[in-house]
């Protein structure tokens, strides 16, 4: 009998080639595409089997709840769950994961997946898994290769050596970069090329010393962090200071160019790598027209070829005479491109705006907490108006603020209230006031949610004006 595998799932990246759905605080590994769950649940449930033990989550530390509280709601089953204080590419995170699970159990068989994919025929990619097996059992680090449906310059590609190590699988000759448009047609037409799934399979001893001999500096920098790490509540974490000097760097770049221990097995599997709005489109089933939206309150008038996306399913959405368009709809930006142009000039458009601090860039109007979620509806001088869903048995951190008042509605269920010196609870339609500078907490005891209208005023009504007190989940006081 085969010994079990450790699935890890690589959760960190920001999605910004998705923007504006995707963003720093909620990028594309939690959005649902093609799917009633979010990507990196998708991906999670392909592992249920009894070839793998739990999963191992590998992610940003600013989305630590956000992996939580989806992880709870699906009642998922995981090892642990790995934080880095910074995004530092797949080749930090791998040698991380490997540690974790080796100090676990030193003869482990590690099998490395991005969060963010889109596989239609599960059994098939779990059957190439497994008939990889014997090359892990040999010191192959192995990757997964699939076959290329048109000649596509969104993705890297493989080409293999020709003398194979069985049916399905052969030595690694290289890696390459994604290519441009004539590059992406000769590797189509050769049919030599298989497109890089980024998914790798090996021996966390085969992996490890492959890494001394070829990164043997980032080696001795990622022991020296992963030796500091420490637990806060079931989290693992690391310090900061010495994290934020390791190199950003890909697997591919940092390991699978360099060792002369790469294998790649072919597989046939539907698959995408979800990387841009057009591998949205190009994944996903299309109407009549070609097109594909993810909203039903349509009114189309001679419109193909086209993707549509929005977040609010209220909203009516019309087109006409629309050809070759990609259309994002969130609450606070939208984004119209050609279709068929590169991405390179959205990413551009991100960078500027990053430059500019612009909000849009990190937070929707739709904001995730530990304990729970709130949607900001309307802002203006001197105001803003929120919704904010507490979740069952949850409670916001004890708090001031040094800048703002708020008004508090219920709406729905019953919130417990710390204001000062008094506690009190607050039935659907009756409210309160805190005051600048007034200690409060708001806590649902009950196994319902909790939503309330939050009318904020002041001068100044950022995120940042919270000093908090008490709290349960371990953020840090201001």
């Amino acid at each position: 009998m085969k010994q079990k595998i450790y699935p890890v799932i690589m959760c960190g990246g920001y999605g910004t080639r998705l923007w504006p759905a995707s963003r720093k605080n909620f990028p594309k590994q939690f959005m649902r595409i093609n799917s009633n769950y979010p990507l990196f649940i998708e991906t999670i449930k392909r592992f249920l089997t009894k070839d793998f033990y739990d999963v191992t989550l590998i992610g940003n530390y600013e989305h630590r709840f956000l992996l939580k509280n989806f992880l709870e709601n699906y009642k998922i089953k995981y090892r642990s769950i790995i934080l880095e204080p910074f995004s530092k590419n797949t080749l930090i995170s791998a040698i991380l994961s490997v540690l974790d699970i080796k100090n676990f159990d030193k003869n482990a068989k590690v099998l490395l997946v991005p969060a963010d994919q889109i596989i239609k025929d599960k059994k098939k990619l779990i059957n190439s898994i497994l008939d990889s097996y014997s090359l892990v059992d040999s010191g192959y680090i192995n990757t997964f290769g699939i076959t290329p449906t048109h000649p596509s310059t969104q993705f890297g590609y493989i080409k293999p050596k020709n003398k194979k190590l069985s049916k399905h699988s052969s030595e690694v000759e290289s890696f390459l970069e994604k290519p441009n448009q004539e590059k992406a047609n000769k590797f189509f037409k050769s049919k030599s090329y298989f497109w890089n799934s980024g998914i790798f399979f090996f021996s966390a001893k085969s992996f490890l010393n492959e890494i001394k001999n070829h990164v043997p500096k980032t080696y001795k920098k990622v022991e020296e962090v992963f030796s500091g790490k420490k637990k806060i509540f079931e989290f693992i974490s690391f310090p900061e200071k010495k994290f934020k000097l390791l190199p950003n760097q890909s697997i591919d770049k940092g390991l699978m160019e360099k060792t002369k221990n790469g294998s790649i097995t072919f597989t046939n599997v539907s698959w995408s790598d979800i990387g841009s709005w057009q591998g949205v489109w190009e994944c996903l089933k299309k109407d009549k027209q070609n097109n594909y939206s993810n909203h039903k309150n349509l009114l189309f008038k001679n419109v193909k070829n086209s993707l549509v996306w929005s977040s609010n399913p209220e909203k009516k959405l019309v087109g006409i005479n629309i050809d070759n368009l990609i259309i994002v709809e969130e609450d606070d930006t939208t984004l119209i491109m050609d279709k068929n142009k590169n991405n390179d000039q959205l990413r551009d458009i991100v960078k500027k705006l990053k430059k500019k601090k612009h909000s849009s860039i990190d937070v929707h109007k739709h904001v995730f907490r530990p304990w729970g979620e709130f949607k900001n509806i309307y802002m203006d001088q001197g105001f803003q108006i929120k919704i904010l869903i507490i979740y069952p048995k949850n409670k916001i951190s004890l708090q001031y603020h040094k800048k703002r008042s708020e008004h508090w509605v219920v709406v729905e269920g019953k919130a417990s209230v710390t204001k000062g010196k008094q506690k009190f609870e607050l039935n659907t339609n009756q409210s309160t006031f805190i005051d600048v500078g007034e200690i409060h907490r708001l806590e649902n005891k009950t196994s319902s949610i909790l939503k309330l209208v939050e009318v904020q005023t002041g001068k100044y009504l950022g995120e940042d004006d919270i000093v908090r007190i008490q709290d349960k989940y371990g953020r840090k006081k201001k």
